[in-house]
């Protein structure tokens, strides 16, 4: 009897394994950098839509690359403000050091902001009148598309 059920789990245990290493497996169609995507996506139907030439597409590129760069540099350069701040706020700190990180953080913002303003006027430097207002409506556009795109998969998740 013992010897029959040591033969069905020398059938089981491999089988198992391999269904579980197979369970673990990362799926082939997931996509490790989607934001790299996206950004190729953007590119993309921004030269279309804009009727870019290669010219102009060579020069705005590096332009749109750093300012997604600034973004991502101030998002987390913000995160760790903020952290401080909320440090300061939960150990009761002297209103003068609240006041001092709130004000950093502020000035922080709007300078980071002028810069992403000033890469965006040299951006519609290199555009016609006519391409400026494609790239305005394209803007708002592939963003709005983009996100009910998202709100959308993240409701086709949820009832799966």
């Amino acid at each position: 009897m013992k010897i029959k059920k040591i033969k069905k789990l020398f059938l089981i245990l491999p089988s198992l394994i391999f269904a579980l290493s197979i369970y673990a497996q990362p799926c082939p169609c997931e996509n490790p950098k989607p934001l790299e995507t996206l950004e190729n996506l953007k590119m993309w139907r921004m030269t279309e839509e804009l009727n870019l030439t290669e010219e102009q597409a060579g020069k705005i590129f590096p332009k749109l690359k750093k300012i997604r760069e600034l973004k991502e540099k101030r998002r987390e350069e913000r995160y760790k403000e903020i952290e401080k701040l909320s440090e300061l706020l939960a150990k009761k700190a002297k209103v003068d050091e609240i006041k001092k990180q709130v004000d950093l953080i502020r000035n922080n913002d709007k300078q980071h902001r002028m810069e992403c303003e000033k890469i965006e006027d040299e951006i519609f430097a290199l555009l016609t009148p006519e391409q400026q207002a494609k790239h305005l409506l394209f803007q708002s556009g592939f963003e709005f598309k983009i996100k009910k795109m998202l709100r959308k998969f993240r409701g086709w998740k949820r009832g799966f």
